[in-house]
């Protein structure tokens, strides 16, 4: 049974964006103004050196715990279209301060007026000054939510190929396949609080912009899998991007990699950043550093 708390944010949810019917453009500034409005909400939290600042040209912000021993590249989300680095300070500082790893919260440009793949090349470019920027045998994680967990995965597809350092991965409700054939997208349509298969669609087709949605940069999961760091996945039981994550659990498995799919019956999308206000993602957040401790201590 989902918490007060967690009811009352599916309300908030369903009323600031779900409700949304309109075109593209309409889309676009609903989206910003949401996402602007949460970054009043989300507090640097103590014990952490917070910089502004860039990683290769690519701008963020740092959120840096003392005596780091490991780095993170953190990817936002929102439909590719809206999203900053502060709405998730209070959650990318708890695993800074819990696991002492340097976090950087990439600024990628959005679309539509940089669609693909302009975002995710920002991603790539960051990825790899994190790379060069960290020191030879601290560990490095990359995780995202939403479209920043579609990101991520591209993100770690393209470490493999490059055979670049990438030590785990977290995605939080990840939109991995941009054809959007997965059927928890029209099934779960009126279940899932914050989106609604209407604005799956004009995130999509404003993030392609005509491109082949079928390219395996833009639809991680029809990418190369086998080899892939070790995965955390969570998704919503009632969200729309449920079989996004399921399917992507199904297909590490069958290649033998190591994948972790964390679901929660009625939680709004992308709820284990929300560890300001939930009592799941509190909770949930225990699992998601369990997940990385080992990692961490393994390498």
């Amino acid at each position: 049974m989902p918490s007060i708390q967690a009811k009352v944010m599916n309300k908030i949810a369903s009323i600031a964006l779900k409700s949304y019917r309109g075109n593209g453009a309409g889309f676009v500034r609903r989206f910003r103004m949401v996402t602007a409005a949460s970054n009043l909400l989300a507090p640097v939290p103590k014990g952490l050196k917070h910089i502004k600042g860039a990683l290769g040209g690519v701008p963020g912000e740092w959120l840096i715990p003392v005596n780091p021993k490991g780095a993170l590249l953190y990817i936002h989300g929102g439909g590719f279209v809206a999203g900053h680095p502060p709405m998730y300070r209070p959650f990318c500082g708890a695993l800074a301060n819990a696991l002492g790893f340097r976090v950087f919260m990439v600024d990628y440009r959005l679309a539509p007026e940089n669609p693909f793949p302009a975002p995710l090349d920002d991603c790539i470019a960051a990825f790899e000054a994190l790379v060069t920027d960290t020191p030879t045998g601290e560990p490095i994680f990359v995780a995202g939510d939403s479209a920043g967990g579609n990101l991520s995965l591209a993100v770690l597809q393209h470490a493999l190929k490059k055979k670049l350092p990438a030590h785990g991965g977290l995605l939080i409700s990840p939109a991995t396949d941009m054809r959007r054939l997965s059927p928890s997208i029209e099934g779960n349509d009126k279940t899932d609080s914050m989106l609604s298969s209407h604005m799956i669609e004009h995130a999509a087709n404003l993030y392609m912009c005509g491109h082949d949605p079928a390219d395996e940069r833009a639809s991680p999961l029809l990418g190369k899998l086998k080899g892939l760091p070790p995965l955390m996945v969570t998704a919503s039981e009632d969200e729309c991007l449920l079989d996004d994550s399921v399917q992507l659990r199904d297909a590490v498995e069958k290649v033998g990699g190591q994948i972790t799919l964390l679901t929660r019956p009625g939680m709004p999308h992308i709820w284990p950043t929300m560890n300001l206000a939930l009592p799941e993602a509190k909770e949930d957040l225990v699992k998601i550093i369990r997940f990385f401790s080992p990692l961490v201590k393994g390498i």
